[in-house]
């Protein structure tokens, strides 16, 4: 059974926003395993998978929240920035100073304080669609 497991207290109301999000909780369940099993060398794909799940749910993100004129957009893309350069320290410095419990303390900080916390603010800016959730 995985660590942490989608609810729909996570939903933004965008299936496309809330189908990056559940690759981002994969990702931690991913981690945890590899924590678990004691398996380092996984460190190298999974902060690959960091870095690709930010280049494309960043840029999709901070689209929608311009297309929606978002006045927090600037600064919650300013967020995914700092997300981006810890996963490029993370790569500069595997093996070093990084472990997969570092890596997994970070992802869980993210969802908790970004996803479930500054996504939640621009809920309200997003236009009305059927796919809306709660």
């Amino acid at each position: 059974m995985p660590l942490i497991q989608w609810d729909e207290t996570m939903s933004v109301g965008m299936d496309e926003l809330d189908d990056q999000h559940r690759e981002l909780i994969d990702l931690i369940n991913e981690t945890y395993a590899a924590i678990q099993r004691h398996d380092e060398p996984l460190m190298t794909s999974l902060i690959d998978k960091m870095r690709d799940y930010s280049v494309v749910h960043f840029r999709a993100e901070e689209a929608i929240l311009r297309s929606c004129d978002y006045p927090g957009s600037d600064v919650h893309a300013g967020q995914h920035r700092a997300f981006e350069d810890k996963v490029a320290d993370f790569r500069r410095d595997m093996f070093v100073k990084t472990n997969l419990s570092q890596v997994f303390i970070f992802l869980s900080r993210w969802l908790t304080n970004h996803i479930m916390h500054e996504d939640r603010k621009f809920i309200l800016w997003l236009p009305e669609t059927d796919d809306k959730g709660a």
